[in-house]
């Protein structure tokens, strides 16, 4: 297993799509996990999901998405935690299932919360192998514990040249078009909340006045499985019950979880 770190735009996506191709052609069978939330290129924004490399890839979104876990939120800063173990899990289904694993991971690295994070991840993914891509030495600060280390060896690539750097707008238009396309055919259904668990990405209870239109959302099957996200349209706390814009029907769902993130 290989996980990727770099700060924004150092091009950590290119790289893994490059790796994943190569791995492909010996005949491997590849996951790559997107890691990062705001910027999601294998699943929807505000989850961690895994893919299959089933041809050689142009971009990591090319991988066939298989799952995704909720985290609730789009910057990598908030819920960290939440992120990390996400992280652990969907790499650890992704270990059992493939030959090889790429993480691919956001470009939170600045400073030393961010780097406290990072290397919080890199002990819940286990990865084999740890790729720091720096222009200078902009990641030393989340792999230098890793020194004498038997595992994980770390790499040291320079980055990407003429790699542009994407302006907040254009991250958010990133992130919408990604739920955009997630939600293609979603419709509005209501849930009657005396039979849907409504809980927080923390895992509180969620009262009807607790809870924000236009919040993402993930709706779960009764087994806790998630079956995809939402947006929440509508909470009416007379007739206890929530409209969700999904592509799943009320009899599948079971439960929701609402995220941190709200869209316009």
């Amino acid at each position: 297993m290989v996980l990727i770190v770099g700060a924004a735009e150092a091009g950590k996506s290119t790289f893994a799509a490059w790796l994943a191709n190569a791995l492909h052609a010996r005949g491997l069978t590849v996951a790559i996990v997107d890691a990062d939330v705001g910027q999601s290129e294998i699943g929807p924004p505000a989850t961690v999901g895994f893919g299959r490399v089933r041809r050689p890839l142009t971009r990591t979104g090319d991988a066939e998405l298989l799952e995704f876990e909720f985290v609730g939120v789009t910057s990598p800063g908030r819920r960290p935690w939440r992120i990390v173990e996400a992280a652990g899990l969907m790499s650890a289904r992704a270990r059992a299932a493939f030959d090889r694993v790429i993480v691919d991971t956001s470009g939170f690295i600045g400073g030393g919360f961010a780097g406290a994070v990072k290397q919080r991840k890199i002990t819940a993914v286990d990865p084999d192998v740890v790729v720091a891509i720096q222009v200078a030495d902009e990641a030393e600060h989340i792999v230098r514990y890793l020194a004498g280390r038997a595992r994980p060896r770390v790499l040291r690539l320079p980055a990407i040249r003429g790699m542009r750097p994407r302006s907040p707008a254009a991250r958010r238009r990133h992130r919408d078009a990604g739920l955009a396309r997630h939600l293609e055919g979603a419709g509005p259904i209501v849930l009657a909340l005396v039979r849907v668990a409504v809980h927080s990405i923390g895992g509180e209870p969620l009262s009807p006045e607790s809870i924000a239109v236009g919040a993402i959302a993930a709706v779960h099957a009764s087994n806790g499985e998630t079956l995809a996200l939402g947006v929440v349209d509508a909470v009416d706390a007379v007739r206890r019950t929530l409209t969700v814009r999904t592509t799943r029907t009320a009899d599948e769902i079971a439960a929701v979880t609402v995220g941190e993130t709200t869209v316009t």
